[in-house]
């Protein structure tokens, strides 16, 4: 044990006021004071903030004594994106696009657009598309970056809608597909 001097403090509270200088200046807010602190005391007084601001937080109650939450009930798929009404001209760039991400997207739009308002899985467009399924993924992996660059994405978001889930509610799969409307336009420009 080590031997302390007569009227020298031995809390960290005490430690930290002993080494405060006398020097303070106040700033516009009345409930700040700017302190010259030593720099190697700075750990010290950070802790000691941290340990007194700790005081006064409430003390949360203890998960035992919460109420359960409810789990958000599942009642089959839901879109993750619903897919904006793009514009007709926006549509008709996007279908002179070259890249192969462009390519790919325009014969899933083609797709989606012969049957609109059916769900389409990631195996059923590769199927009807005759692309594989990695190609496709890697397709949908860069459409976003593509649209956000050369297209209005924060305005229209994706061409079509993309759903996770399954009816059962299982989050398992991933689905697409375009409206009635959606379609038309799809339709209209690719008739030009």
């Amino acid at each position: 044990m080590s031997r302390r001097e007569p009227g020298v403090a031995g809390t960290a509270q005490e430690a930290a006021a002993r080494r405060v200088p006398a020097v303070t200046t106040t700033t516009a807010a009345d409930d700040v004071l700017l302190v010259a602190v030593p720099t190697a005391y700075v750990p010290d007084v950070v802790r000691l903030l941290a340990e007194l601001e700790a005081e006064r937080r409430p003390v949360p109650a203890p998960e035992s004594s919460r109420p359960p939450r409810a789990a958000a009930p599942r009642h089959g798929p839901r879109p993750q994106h619903r897919g904006g009404q793009w514009p007709v001209e926006q549509l008709r760039r996007f279908s002179r696009g070259r890249s192969s991400t462009h390519r790919t997207v325009i014969a899933v739009l083609d797709t989606l657009a012969a049957d609109p308002g059916r769900a389409f899985t990631l195996t059923e467009l590769a199927a009807a598309t005759g692309m594989p399924r990695e190609k496709l993924v890697g397709a949908f992996a860069g459409l976003t970056r593509l649209l956000k660059a050369h297209f209005e994405y924060e305005r229209h978001g994706l061409p079509f809608a993309r759903i996770t889930g399954r009816p059962d509610g299982s989050p398992n799969d991933v689905s697409y597909l375009v409206t009635k409307k959606q379609a038309a336009s799809w339709q209209r420009v690719r008739g030009d």
